[in-house]
């Protein structure tokens, strides 16, 4: 009994051992207490847990396989939608070019001259695009003094002159800039003055030389006069936002900006209207 007393946790585990394997053996079709038997019935809880340790890892990495399986797949498909973004890209710039195209189509076909079609391709924003360099030249028929005219919400408007011409490039001098000298009128009154570029660093142009008797209000519309040889009569020049008057002038002058955004234009049509020689003579010969 001392045996029992001081080792009851022993003998309690053999016990239960000896029990379990006489239910495992019961519960089997026949009743076998050989040694295989029990050591059978003993190996089987530890080979009922190996098999589902086995099945386990086999089962997680099955599932680790997959997971490389479909990573590879969303790469796959990521590359395909950066191929299809592309694709939608190059469809969108052609829409875009189209649609450019169709509207210098349409713009062209309202253009009462004979015009040469061009695009913007140098500006010089430091000099507040008293630059402009475009893609035709004298390859296309072009001349220094031709007019060039442009498009801003459907409004058509006076851009500036060719100052210089090469083979395939023009070079604009626009009406901001103080080189440029241009025969105008007041819209509405008839009034005329002669418009010129404000300053060296101003957006706006300055007309003077209106007679005072002229009721000048803010936003009348310039136009050209068609005086001076180059500029067709009646091309919008831009709108009165400030009136110069000096007492002691008989004259007086208005600050005018133009229709025409310079930073959005990309566009435009060189008019083919030569100068009239015998006129620049002319006007030469009484200087």
């Amino acid at each position: 009994m001392e045996f029992f007393e001081r080792h009851k946790n022993i003998v309690a585990f053999t016990f239960f051992t000896l029990f379990c394997i006489i239910s495992l053996s019961i519960q089997s079709s026949t009743f076998t207490l050989s040694f295989e038997g029990v050591g059978s019935a003993m190996i089987m809880p530890f080979q009922k847990g190996y098999d589902g340790l086995q099945g386990g890892v086999k089962k997680l990495w099955a599932g680790f396989t997959e997971l490389g399986d479909l990573r590879e797949e969303l790469q796959k498909t990521r590359e395909k939608l950066h191929d299809y973004e592309s694709i939608a890209d190059d469809v969108g710039e052609i829409s875009r070019e189209n649609e450019k195209l169709r509207k210098l189509l349409e713009f062209k076909s309202r253009v009462e001259y004979d015009s040469i079609a061009a695009s913007i391709i140098s500006k010089d924003p430091d000099n507040w695009f008293r630059t402009l360099v475009i893609n035709r030249g004298s390859n296309d028929g072009i001349k220094v003094n031709m007019p060039v005219i442009g498009y801003h919400a459907g409004q058509k408007a006076v851009v500036g002159k060719i100052s210089e011409v090469k083979g395939s490039v023009s070079r604009i001098v626009p009406i901001i800039s103080t080189d440029i000298k241009i025969g105008v009128k007041l819209q509405k009154s008839g009034y005329p003055g002669l418009l010129r570029g404000y300053s060296q660093n101003s957006e706006s142009c300055i007309v003077d030389f209106i007679s005072r008797s002229a009721n000048i209000k803010f936003n009348d519309i310039i136009v050209t006069s068609g005086q001076g040889g180059v500029f067709p009569p009646g091309l919008f020049v831009g709108k009165i936002k400030k009136i110069v008057a000096m007492e002691s002038s008989a004259y007086q002058s208005a600050l005018v900006s133009p229709i025409l955004d310079y930073s959005l234009i990309d566009k435009v049509f060189v008019i083919k209207k030569e100068e009239n020689s015998e006129l620049i003579e002319l006007l030469r010969d009484e200087k």
